[in-house]
């Protein structure tokens, strides 16, 4: 390359670098609500040789940061939660403790994804029934870590407040969770 070309592109990195000074990563804090449907695997609920499929409300909040140029760092804390009315045996929760990292891009004006992948600690607990972990043990309560995926669809309303929808898989230990989740999230 010639002295004029290594100008041109020192030009323009300079000039990227310049603009991307400028933006600044913004941290949010995204309050959701949905439906969770839990798969627990026959022998994982003591004296039931049945599969267990449970729909239940689930409730969170994530915090995270959004670096300049679409990455995503994201804790958070949920509890879903099956209150069975008519069946005193049959109140289940999940509490779901999780990190993530992932990508958000824009494809639209205001329109985003974002797909993420993360690891979570989860506790699956029940009033009555026996739950069995791995080792075939008793317990009102099991627990354990897996890794998860989940994907974003979101709008921006204005410059701090979007709205969206989050699909969530994860293949626990006792079996499958999946949920479905609107959201808003407010950058600050």
């Amino acid at each position: 390359m010639g002295k004029a070309q290594w100008l041109v592109v020192a030009s323009l990195a300079f000039g990227a670098s310049a603009v991307m000074a400028q933006e600044k990563g913004s941290v949010y804090i995204m309050p959701y609500v949905g439906s969770s449907h839990l798969r627990i695997d026959s022998g994982r609920v003591y004296n039931e040789s049945e599969t267990f499929r449970i729909d239940s409300l689930k409730l969170g909040a994530t915090l995270g940061y959004r670096a300049p140029f679409g990455l995503l760092i994201e804790v958070g804390r949920s509890n879903s939660v099956h209150a069975n009315l008519f069946d005193e045996h049959g109140d289940y929760e999940l509490t779901e403790a999780y990190g993530a990292v992932g990508w958000q891009f824009e494809f639209a004006d205001g329109w985003h994804i974002a797909p993420r992948i993360g690891r979570e600690r989860w506790d699956l607990n029940s009033d009555h029934r026996v739950l069995l972990d791995a080792a075939g043990e008793r317990h009102y309560g099991v627990d354990g870590w897996d890794n998860f995926w989940e994907v974003a669809l979101m709008r921006d309303v204005n410059s701090v407040f979007s709205l969206g929808v989050n699909f969530k898989d994860v293949d626990e230990e006792f079996g499958h969770a999946r949920a479905g989740e609107v959201f808003a999230r407010f950058r600050f």
